[in-house]
């Protein structure tokens, strides 16, 4: 296809109900309405969407749009590109937010897409929304996102599509569409999604112009605040006839009635290529547009096979069969008796009357005879019509899966080609990334293909290499833990003291312990329920409430011996040792407690993480127990901010895990950099963190990174060591709490319901 495309491009922007002419959220760079071709950088527009209390907001879209523009055109492909700029543009804003006060603070969504040759390549991140229109079809993208699925703000789930400015490092999504004359591309906010449906969308936009959209979605916000960007794509010998091209778009009526294999085809074409009500079918009506993509380089929209167009195959054979059908028909009319009586009112017309009258019932029988031969001829041809079309759309799909076998092993190459050749991480990782894409393509083609199995193998293997993944193989399961009558089990912590295993079960309220066996491979099989203290257990006077959590103290100060804590949600605190069993000491001061989440114990001392408040408690073992008023770790002058931390741990320095992936890391109260370098990608939904040995002189950072299913070892400064990842994808998939021996190189993890034990390779 040599025909050049032009765009026809219109934007609308309503903000506090007044129509804007030149909207601050909007940002089209085009030279020209022609489409770049596939050499040139080509189109880029962007739409961005802002949400908070920022004192400008003109001016932060405008600094994104700028960001985005700029980065997109640093040397590289479209989709590298696309990406940099929105992780530009995400860390921008993140700066911004970091260094504005709280209720300056906002984050953004964004919508680029870049046009080029028949290619729309499109990333979007946070509150997005686009919609692809075309030849009939209609998609949103993204496919599905929680910020158009939630009522309100707070029902969003940042963690599965963080916004901009919201964390340090995000994923933008990429994906990519083929564009074709007449379709239309609709970059929007997303309170056009909730103000109306897909389907209102649908029937505003499918067959219109992009002036006509415009006009039609203005009417579906019922005038309340939006912002559309559309891009009609028109063939550049058409477009300045857009109009009067879908006003003759007419369909032309028959002359005379149908032939008999007109009608035989008409019923073929209902049954194998139904087109929708009301409409004339044409030859581009039967192409199947393609289904988004991603697209690692721009250069692969050159040559790019399309999908296996089913329809398009019965079509052609349907025309095929068509001609052959007539000159059949044909044939068959020259070798059957006349169907025409003209030729017998030549004979002679001195023929009595009588004579006539038989002739005319003889002629009459002929004809009905004639006809019942014609549609015996057509109900033979039918099964020889689906048979053949049957075949030739087999052996397309064959042919077309074949071809994009071989164009995924060819791409696969290329992508490991340059993963070997660039001497930048990660740039090996997204190569790497994308072979493994690629490979997992060409065996939904060929499942069984052993040279694609050793192949998917090996680049797994590589970037393991690559990421410093190290896999654990073999899992032992020492205990599951059931629910109760009246609860559900929900596992929190496991701490071991040489062959004692504690185990936190907030779900029931319960603290179990086990005992290891003479191997340390397992538990001892002992009698009863194995469980340490529940709640409603009654030491004294007191009645133990909700649990809190559980801490393994050091000796260290006034106390002698090293032992459990556990503390329940009233400041109650019972001593365990294993000599002289559960022991109740004196209340902890619980009057400056907001919402504790987590503790930890270090040389006699324990530490209580209050996230609400956002204050780290520090107790103090005195002659009578923790029951002194607790002081706060952080020191005065430190700007700590503990409000979403999620757990504690300390080897002498204080490091406190967030729900966003951070780790703050203090020295006497004072913060110290903990910047996770060369990590590949950030943590997700953290769940509980873990140190070893003293301060900076030996030992490791170990955190539980659940949403991304590994555990992630850092050194004490802050630098990605190397992460465990399970070999068997049934284990590691919901971790909660972790306790790492490295000495013995084997760390208990509960995951699940269950607590297994897993040996650390070297």
């Amino acid at each position: 296809m040599n025909t050049r495309l032009q765009t026809s491009v219109d934007s609308l922007s309503i903000i506090d109900g007044v129509w804007q002419e030149r909207a601050s959220n909007v940002g089209i760079i085009e030279h020209s309405p022609i489409v770049p071709s596939k050499h040139e950088r080509g189109n880029v527009y962007v739409l961005v969407e802002t949400v908070g209390s920022f004192p400008d907001p003109a001016k932060i879209q405008q600094q994104i749009i700028r960001i985005v523009q700029e980065c997109y055109h640093t040397p590289g492909s479209v989709t590298a590109g696309m990406r940099l700029a929105i992780k530009a543009a995400n860390t921008y804003l993140f700066e911004e937010n970091l260094n504005a006060p709280r209720e300056e603070r906002g984050i953004a969504g964004v919508t680029c897409v870049v046009l080029k040759d028949r290619d729309a390549y499109i990333g979007q991140c946070g509150p997005a929304v686009l919609y692809h229109v075309g030849q009939g079809q209609f998609q949103r993208l993204p496919q599905e996102s929680t910020w158009l699925t939630s009522k309100t703000l707070q029902d969003v789930d940042v963690g599965k599509q963080p916004p901009l400015g919201l964390r340090r490092d995000i994923e933008p999504e990429l994906s990519h569409v083929y564009v074709r004359e007449g379709d239309v591309l609709i970059l929007a906010s997303t309170s056009l999604a909730k103000l109306a449906s897909d389907e209102e969308i649908a029937s505003a936009t499918l067959h219109r112009g992009a002036h006509t959209i415009r006009g039609n979605l203005e009417s579906l916000a019922r005038g309340e605040d939006f912002s559309v960007v559309t891009i009609e794509v028109l063939a550049t010998d058409q477009a300045s006839m857009q109009v009067e091209a879908e006003e003759s778009r007419t369909p032309s009526s028959p002359v005379g009635p149908p032939s008999l294999w007109v009608r035989a085809s008409s019923a073929f074409r209902k049954w194998f290529l139904p087109s929708p009500e009301g409409e004339e079918e044409s030859e581009k009506d039967l192409e199947k547009a393609t289904a988004p993509q991603f697209m690692g380089e721009e250069e692969e929209a050159e040559g790019f096979l399309p999908s296996i167009d089913l329809r398009g195959a019965a079509e052609s054979a349907r025309r095929a069969l068509t001609k052959a059908g007539q000159g059949l028909g044909a044939i068959l009319v020259r070798v059957l008796p006349e169907t025409e009586p003209g030729q017998r009112k030549r004979q002679s017309r001195a023929r009595a009357i009588g004579r006539r009258k038989q002739d005319a019932s003889r002629k009459g029988a002929q004809r009905a005879t004639q006809m019942d031969r014609r549609w015996l001829w057509a109900t033979l041809l039918i099964p020889v019509v689906v048979v053949l079309l049957f075949v030739i759309t087999r052996f397309q799909y064959q042919r077309s899966q074949q071809a994009q076998f071989q164009r995924l092993v060819q791409r696969i190459e290329e992508a490991k080609t340059a993963a070997e050749a660039s001497p930048v991480v990660a740039e090996q990782r997204v190569r790497l990334a994308e072979a493994l894409t690629l490979l997992n393509e060409a065996l939904e083609i060929k499942p069984e293909d052993e040279q694609l199995l050793n192949e998917q193998e090996a680049t797994r293997a590589w970037l393991d290499r690559v990421n410093q993944v190290s896999r654990i193989f073999y899992f032992s399961e020492l205990q599951e833990f059931a629910d109760t009558e009246s609860a559900k089990s929900h596992l929190h912590k496991v701490l071991v003291h040489g062959i004692d295993v504690y185990v936190l079960d907030l779900g029931t309220n319960r603290v179990y312990k086990y005992i290891l066996n003479d191997a340390r491979d397992g538990l001892q099989i002992l009698e009863g329920d194995q469980v340490l203290l529940r709640k409603g257990d009654q030491r004294g006077e007191t009645i133990v409430d909700d649990l809190l959590d559980i801490a393994w103290v050091e000796a260290g100060g006034l106390r002698g011996t090293s032992n459990l804590l556990i503390l329940d949600k009233k400041g109650h605190v019972l001593q365990y040792d294993p000599l002289l069993g559960l022991q109740l000491l004196p209340s902890a001061d619980h009057s400056s407690w907001s919402e504790p989440v987590a503790a930890a114990g270090y040389y006699g001392r324990f530490y209580l993480l209050d996230p609400k408040a956002n204050q780290v408690l520090r107790y103090v073992l005195t002659n009578n127990g923790y029951d002194g008023p607790p002081g706060n770790y952080f020191q005065a002058e430190t700007s700590a901010d503990a409000s979403n931390a999620v757990d504690i741990a300390i080897d002498g320095n204080v490091y406190t895990l967030h729900s966003d992936g951070a780790i703050s890391k203090y020295q006497q109260g004072v913060g110290v950099p903990f910047p996770q370098n060369n990590l590949d990608e950030p943590l997700s939904n953290p769940s509980s963190i873990f140190a070893t040995g003293f301060m900076d002189e030996g030992g490791y950072i170990y955190v539980v990174d659940t949403g991304n299913q590994r555990i992630v070892q850092f050194s004490k400064a802050g630098e990605f060591v190397r992460q465990f990842r399970g070999r068997d994808p049934t284990y590691m998939n919901d971790l909660k709490s972790i306790f790492v021996d490295e000495a013995e190189k084997k760390v208990f993890l509960l995951d699940g319901s269950k607590l297994y034990l897993a040996h650390l390779s070297e």
